[in-house]
């Protein structure tokens, strides 16, 4: 986020798109949306020690085994269905469903209709929250990394784009890059802090988590944050500042 967003803004900080290969492309079609009264039912505790054992898979036999372990689970019934619901979303952010492997690795077309839509939603979202930071100081740590490695191309960039005319100076592009070249900066040398925010009123997140067919693919959503600018920048004490929030952190702010 920039400087001169308006005070309410809103952004999607982990929108995750899950595009399937077309042999998966048929998971969860014809299946209903509306949530199942089973998939709320507790696993039995002999099934639980199944799925529960986190770790990554290696070798299709051991996802396929998982797979059908889960769809004989009512926890599942919904994700059976192509439906995400707070059940397995829990078991999903506590990490207490073994790591499914990623498309590139897996092709599920030879399961059933009910195990593809599981997979589909599960490892979906594995995939975003395993995005999200773990704590304040990881999510300090994330933002610090990204601003030092693509910030110098992208300022480059910028200044070749106004030198040339292709991005024109009355468009305030000094500015922008002015503004970068002091991001960049004060992340280099260490000047960037991270404050957790409880007030919903400065920073709000929505832990969304949704995993659905569009009948193209596969596509997710994590989070998304409304945050009130003036009253950040009046709190830090400085106009430079970032909100965001995520499931193991809580809202935040970083300021520079």
């Amino acid at each position: 986020m920039r400087i001169g967003y308006p005070a309410s803004h809103q952004s999607d900080l982990a929108a995750l798109q899950l595009l399937r290969a077309a042999s998966s492309a048929k998971a969860g079609r014809g299946g209903s949306n509306a949530p199942s009264s089973t998939g709320f039912t507790a696993p039995t505790s002999s099934s639980l020690q199944t799925y529960s054992a986190s770790g990554t898979l290696t070798g299709s036999s051991g996802t396929v085994a998982l797979l059908k372990t889960m769809a004989a689970s009512g926890t599942f019934a919904n994700a059976a269905r192509g439906v995400v619901d707070d059940q397995v979303r829990a078991l999903v952010r506590d990490g207490k469903i073994a790591q499914l492997p990623p498309p590139k690795d897996f092709d599920p077309s030879g399961l059933s209709e009910a195990e593809q839509n599981i997979y589909h939603v599960v490892e979906g979202l594995q995939s975003l929250y395993d995005a999200q930071p773990k704590s304040l100081d990881d999510a300090l740590a994330s933002h610090v990394k990204v601003v030092v490695d693509s910030y110098p191309e992208m300022i480059a960039r910028m200044k070749d784009g106004l030198a040339s005319g292709t991005l024109p100076e009355s468009d305030g592009w000094k500015e922008v890059i002015a503004k970068s070249e002091a991001e960049l900066e004060a992340a280099q040398q260490g000047r960037m802090k991270i404050t957790g925010i409880d007030d919903p009123n400065l920073v709000h997140t929505t832990n969304e988590f949704t995993v659905a067919f569009d009948g193209i693919g596969w596509s997710g959503r994590g989070t998304s944050t409304k945050a009130n600018i003036p009253a950040l920048q009046q709190l830090t004490g400085t106009t430079n500042v970032l909100p965001g929030g995520g499931p193991y952190t809580g809202s935040y702010v970083i300021s520079w």
